[in-house]
């Protein structure tokens, strides 16, 4: 008897995980107003009744009943609501083994037409919200993601296997995040060269292991963002920053709003 063990396919189950942010049933009037947003989660909308605006630089996008509508992580966009719209949306996040989203890179909104089943479907297993409901959402939104990926499959989705060296990084990475977490730490932990590992993580990631940890640092500010439960202060250090202040400096960088600003606006 021989077993044979799929190493990558090991590798690639563990670190590619569907995450639900969040998920909500709205009741949206004129006042429904977004401008500029974007966010590292893709949005997924399923509309029940009445019209939206979905903006994407001179792209116009109406929102109706009876199509599902992605918005890939990453991407620029606003929306308004000229008399009502009422819609269940999903906040969701499939990483990559690099750490993105899987939808980041794709510029344009992507639209499921004739999703009628699918949309009322979303709905029952909101209202049922049991285990079974919350298995069957995800198995959905997988199937709705791949037919996503078909429509416009993702720039840059790396092909080349990461070496045993950036695989620790990443895992290092994922357990110790937080806003002290330096390179040298890194390198110290895994036993490993500073240099070495700076080389070739950049190589098979496309970004310095810095660069890296601020943009997940940034994400998982956002998915805090969107639990009230979490006061902005508590996010702070959940997240390791020296004191509230900077934090909010290195977020508003990097989102060109607050944090604030930003949890209004996913008030959606």
């Amino acid at each position: 008897m021989e077993l044979i063990r799929n190493e990558e396919m090991l590798y690639l189950g563990r670190r590619m995980n569907l995450e639900i942010d969040e998920i909500r049933y709205a009741l949206l009037d004129s006042e429904w107003n977004l401008q500029n947003l974007r966010a590292s989660f893709t949005r997924v909308y399923f509309p029940l009744d009445g019209e939206g605006i979905l903006t994407f630089g001179n792209e116009e996008i109406t929102i109706r009943p009876g199509n599902i509508y992605i918005v890939p992580s990453e991407l620029n966009f606003s929306g308004f609501c000229p008399k009502y719209l009422n819609k269940i949306y999903v906040h969701l996040t499939l990483r990559r083994p690099d750490g993105n989203d899987l939808l980041a890179g794709i510029d344009r909104c992507l639209v499921l037409p004739h999703s009628e089943a699918h949309i009322a479907e979303v709905e029952e297993l909101y209202r049922a919200a049991d285990l079974r409901s919350v298995l069957r959402l995800k198995q959905l939104l997988y199937e709705l993601l791949l037919d996503a990926i078909e429509l416009a499959p993702p720039r840059g989705l790396p092909t080349a296997r990461h070496s045993p060296q950036t695989k620790a990084a990443l895992a290092y990475i994922d357990e110790h995040l937080r806003a002290s977490l330096t390179i040298d730490e890194i390198a110290s932990a895994l036993f490993v060269s500073k240099l070495g590992l700076q080389k070739s993580f950049r190589e098979e990631v496309g970004k310095p292991i810095g660069k890296y940890v601020d943009d997940c640092l940034m994400a998982r500010a956002e998915r805090d963002l969107l639990n009230p439960a979490y006061s902005i202060k508590e996010i702070s250090d959940r997240l390791g920053f020296c004191d509230q202040f900077y934090f909010s400096r290195k977020f508003t960088q990097s989102h060109g709003m607050s944090p604030r600003r930003f949890r209004q606006m996913q008030n959606e």
